[in-house]
């Protein structure tokens, strides 16, 4: 190769290097300037972001207070348990997984009372309950609940209450078998939603799913029915008290 090649060639070597030390060096240097104000910028915004959070953001116990003022003889309260098995519960519904209990709301003197029926250390009897909003959503044991109602008359709601009374009275419990063929024991969303059948005359009349062959597995780990018993059940999610046409949604709240 002639000589006046050879040192073209170095020459645009040396001046690759140069350009390449030269850039790292810049990158370097650049860096280092913008990367104390990329660290003030996002320290702004997060303290900024940080005090409208504290603003705007409710305390849980101002949630349950706010939610007590919107409900109505009637309504339907939802709510998301800390517990594991919570987590397990809202696996069944099949269109919105974010409750795993509820209750259904009446006034007595004024106040509103949640109605509902639970087992485990809850609810040792296993009896149905009745508890202030207070204690239904309490946010050490909840980190979410809905309130939600329903399109029902007066006369309606009138005879839904006396239902719920007959069964408070009769001291109903809660029924570990998910069977929707008695009526001397019942789990939460059935109790909830054959008292809205038995009230409308059934106009309102929440339809059971059956258990897919996997959710059938996973309920009889839970509960140690039988698979051949689980297999062929059909259950009423959470859900579907409240994803459907006769209700509508008041508000959520997420603690």
């Amino acid at each position: 190769m002639p000589e006046e090649s050879v040192s073209i060639c170095s020459n645009l070597e040396f001046n690759k290097k140069n350009v390449k030390i030269f850039s790292v060096k810049h990158l370097i240097i650049i860096s280092i300037i913008i990367y104390p104000f990329y660290l003030f910028i996002s320290n702004a915004i997060e303290q900024h972001a940080t005090r409208v959070a504290g603003i705007t953001r409710m305390n849980p116990y101002g949630m349950i207070e706010e939610g007590r003022s919107l409900l109505k003889e009637g309504d339907l309260v939802v709510r998301l348990n800390r517990d594991p098995s919570s987590r397990f519960i809202k696996c069944f519904n099949h269109k919105d997984k974010n409750y795993s209990h509820s209750g259904i709301v009446l006034f007595e003197q004024g106040y509103p009372y949640v109605y509902h029926i639970i087992d485990g250390e809850e609810n040792p009897d296993q009896k149905m309950r009745k508890d202030s909003l207070n204690h239904f959503c309490n946010p050490r044991k909840n980190i979410a609940f809905g309130i939600y109602r329903y399109n029902m008359s007066a006369g309606e709601i009138g005879k839904l209450k006396d239902i719920v009374h007959e069964w408070y009275a009769k001291g109903l419990q809660f029924d570990s078998a998910f069977s929707l063929a008695s009526d001397d024991r019942m789990y939460c969303s059935e109790m909830i939603s054959k008292a809205l059948m038995a009230a409308t005359g059934k106009r309102i009349l929440i339809e059971p799913v059956e258990l897919t062959m996997v959710e059938a597995s996973f309920l009889t780990i839970h509960t140690h029915l039988p698979l051949a018993y689980t297999n062929h059940l059909r259950i009423l999610p959470i859900d579907a008290l409240y994803v459907n046409p006769f209700c509508r949604l008041i508000k959520k709240y997420d603690y």
